[in-house]
């Protein structure tokens, strides 16, 4: 399984990731290709429902380092779904998140081809697999590391990016002895990607959607090509800055999700006094190490020992899980069959890395203010820091070998192009907060929070035609979008495996 970034891995694209390979046709060899010019190929791709469709694969030579103009190239490659408009607006890109999911897997998921499908009735869809995924080339899926990962890489943060360091460090090493450069895999190269795409397909500017980390991309390439820009959605909004996560939002989240759990039928008897239960439980897990047996990929029986600052760290990233409320409840009664879900997903999450999430991550580092402030809140937290927050720290990145930060600044003006929002009032992945700070970059944003909405969104019906009808340019201004009330998990149902799509 390819990391997803270290949030993503335990989160429920997993399995759309690997069901979506499935559905997705064998790549033929690289064509040649001219400089600047498009191949394109029939692709036929078949939906989850079972349904074909016949839809184009794009591939685009481009500039590995657009620093070194006579080095070598990689390709990039795209689904295109042609409009059906006579006269269509302007191409509307599809930015995943992750970051590590190629665009091309969500597209055989009913609900993101029924998204993709009703766009494309005013402009053409571009599907992208970011540089180092899916059916672009080279594929940046990291081979087995030379040591497996230290399985005491949850007993602290020392212990966490020592051990994710030395797994990104033999992963790097070995893509750099096939000549590929890490430092190339950057937020601003992706943005400049979409540039040359832009350009090699003759329009004058390109809507950009994106989701979770794909939205710190749509703002990367606004910032740079802010001329070429026509619309913008960003579902689960966050830049470089708001990728190091406050603390203090994750305590406010854990209030909304105790009165969430606790209006449940299924979870209410257990779900009382959850926010200070949480804390309760993981400060007796700094004098008292909790022991989780897991399965590792290559079938070996791992036990791994989680402190205080790998279990905040797990729980901070999962709070509005539907497991959430049953892995406090089993923890309190010294049952880890919960916890050891989340474990074993992270641990060969993290062991079956791709070298591009932490090369994007760490491209585009937090400023040393923000870095400083958010410290201080996680030192009064009981949760404290991310794993996200970790897998940016200098120990981390310096594993890349030197991988080259690329400042992107912001726009001395405010960008005066149409632009959505759209947030979760439950997202454990993104906070609420970053809309506020992010929406000043813009003349005139719209922001449409989602009651009861965790981190995906385009899934919902409500917010997917929200999101067609501003493309399609109509007003959105004060739509009330809301998903049912939040629904977990009953203890049984919590200890059971995450089902994937099909299954």
């Amino acid at each position: 399984m390819p990391n997803t970034g270290i949030r993503a891995v335990m989160n429920r694209f997993v399995g759309f990731v690997l069901a979506g390979a499935a559905a997705i046709t064998a790549v033929r060899p690289l064509p040649a290709q001219a400089p600047n010019r498009i191949a394109w190929e029939a692709f036929p791709l078949r939906t989850f429902d079972g349904q074909l469709h016949d839809v184009e694969l794009g591939r685009l030579r481009v500039l590995e380092s657009r620093a070194r103009p006579k080095g070598s190239g990689v390709s990039v490659a795209f689904l295109r779904l042609k409009s059906s408009s006579p006269s269509p607006r302007a191409p509307i890109v599809f930015l995943m998140g992750g970051p590590g999911i190629p665009a091309s897997v969500m597209a055989p998921i009913p609900p993101y081809w029924t998204l993709f499908d009703a766009l494309r009735a005013d402009a053409d869809v571009i599907l992208l697999d970011q540089r180092g995924l899916g059916l672009s080339s080279p594929k940046l899926d990291c081979p087995p590391p030379g040591q497996p990962l230290d399985p005491a890489f949850l007993t602290s943060r020392a212990a966490f990016v020592k051990a994710y360091g030395a797994v990104i460090a033999s992963c790097a090493t070995a893509f750099r002895a096939q000549g590929v450069d890490p430092r190339a895999y950057t937020d601003a190269a992706i943005a400049d990607d979409i540039e040359d795409i832009r350009s090699a397909l003759g329009v004058p500017r390109v809507s950009l959607l994106g989701f979770s980390y794909g939205t710190r991309l749509a703002l990367t390439f606004a910032r740079r090509h802010p001329d070429r820009v026509d619309r913008l959605v960003l579902q689960g909004s966050v830049d470089e800055e708001t990728t190091y996560e406050s603390a203090l939002d994750f305590d406010a989240l854990i209030t909304r999700v105790e009165a969430a759990a606790a209006a449940d039928p299924v979870t209410a008897a257990f779900s009382r006094d959850l926010a200070a239960r949480t804390r309760a439980l993981i400060v007796r897990t700094e004098r008292t190490l909790i022991v989780v047996d897991i399965r590792t990929t290559d079938g070996r029986t791992l036990s791994v020992p989680i402190g205080r600052d790998g279990l905040g760290a797990i729980v901070s990233g999962r709070l509005s899980d539907p497991r959430m409320p049953a892995l406090i409840a089993t923890l309190e009664a010294g049952d880890v069959s919960v916890l050891r879900l989340f474990v074993e997903r992270l641990y060969n999450g993290l062991a079956g890395s791709t070298l591009m999430a932490p090369a994007v991550t760490c491209s585009q580092p937090p400023s040393r203010g923000r870095v400083a402030r958010i410290d201080a809140e996680s030192a009064s937290s009981v949760l404290g820091p991310s794993l996200d927050n970790l897998s940016v720290s200098p120990d981390v990145c310096s594993a890349l070998g030197g991988a080259r930060a690329v400042a992107v600044p912001h726009l001395a003006r405010l960008l005066d192009r149409p632009a959505l929002f759209i947030a979760g009032t439950l997202d454990d992945h993104v906070a609420l907060t970053n809309v506020s700070v992010l929406q000043r970059e813009f003349a005139d944003p719209i922001v449409l929070p989602v009651e009861n909405g965790r981190h995906e969104l385009l899934t919902d019906s409500a917010v997917r035609e929200t999101v067609v009808a501003f493309f399609h340019g109509l007003d959105v201004r004060g739509r009330t979008l809301a998903t049912t009330a939040a629904r977990f998990l009953s203890i049984e149902d919590a200890r059971q495996p995450i089902r994937r799509p099909g299954q």
